[in-house]
């Protein structure tokens, strides 16, 4: 599956709505100092953290069953899926069980899910998910007409997934909040043709901010469609660092979107350094903030 490329480099304006963003206090920096000045002050949540498992797709490409005990050893219960790495969908049941993990979500490719819906549906159904994911958009279905059609296509889809009893959404880039030529901007061309009872938002929290979006305005003008978030850090100059070390408040993002219907947080970071590192980094913040459930 073809994922973006990193950009190192964000616009100005979004650099200002993540500085913007920072909690009082917590500085440019971010990191586990703010998170421990403010582990003092209760904040009572109902989603689900969770791992995104691209960020560690080489460790599970060498030990699949390593890294979800790595996982696991962590604190993290949930997992979201990008591939099933040559099993059954039964086959990567089994596994996660055996590390008392769950598999909530997974992302699929449009295509996938517009000629092999019914099998699809069958191996999501195994894995015993909440939640089906489209990751991105080709190139060719970035124009108007192109998510007109999308939009058609993700209302009929997200009914037989809802008959299934399951979920639908849509995960953003940056790339959904430039403005199409006649003025508007994709992601909101997609949810207003959209059913709010059908499609929801997964929001990419820095793909957002690089986008030149504001998550917590989104949040208040789409209530009720961010059922799910990729808890993804950056810095004031734009790059994509773990979470913790970078200017998201992820508290005040968080907390809003949990009282306006968030399911799912998933932690998660491109081209990490360390991976496992990474997504411990991730956890530890958050836990300190007391968004770790």
């Amino acid at each position: 599956m073809r994922r973006r490329d990193f950009l190192a480099v964000a616009p100005l304006a979004a650099a200002a709505a993540c500085r913007a963003a920072a909690p009082s206090g917590e500085g440019a920096g971010g990191g586990d100092a703010g998170a421990e000045a403010l582990a003092g002050s209760s904040v009572s949540v109902d989603f689900g953290l969770g791992v995104q498992v691209y960020t560690l797709r080489e460790e599970f490409a060498e030990d699949l069953d390593g890294a979800l005990a790595g996982l696991a050893a962590i604190g993290y219960r949930h997992v979201e899926l990008w591939q099933l790495h040559g099993l059954s969908a039964t086959e990567m049941r089994s596994r996660l069980d055996a590390a008392g993990l769950r598999a909530v979500s997974s992302h699929y490719s449009l295509d996938l899910l517009r000629n092999d819906l019914d099998r699809t549906l069958d191996g999501a159904s195994a894995l015993g998910q909440e939640l089906m994911v489209v990751p991105s958009l080709d190139g060719d279905e970035r124009t108007a007409d192109g998510l007109r059609r999308v939009a058609d296509d993700f209302n009929r889809l997200g009914e037989r997934i809802r008959d299934a009893g399951m979920r639908f959404g849509y995960h953003n880039h940056d790339w959904e909040f430039e403005a199409l030529p006649d003025g508007m901007r994709p992601m909101d061309l997609l949810l207003d043709l959209t059913d709010p009872a059908l499609v929801d938002w997964q929001m990419d929290i820095f793909w957002t901010v690089q986008g030149g979006g504001d998550p917590m305005a989104l949040l208040g003008q789409r209530a009720g469609r961010v059922t799910s978030v990729h808890v993804k850090d950056r810095s004031s100059a734009g790059d994509m660092v773990d979470v913790g070390d970078g200017v998201i408040d992820f508290r005040t993002i968080l907390t809003e979107a949990d009282r306006l219907g968030l399911r799912h947080a998933f932690v998660e970071h491109d081209v990490p350094a360390d991976a496992m590192e990474s997504v411990r980094k991730g956890f530890a913040h958050l836990n300190a903030l007391g968004l770790a459930g």
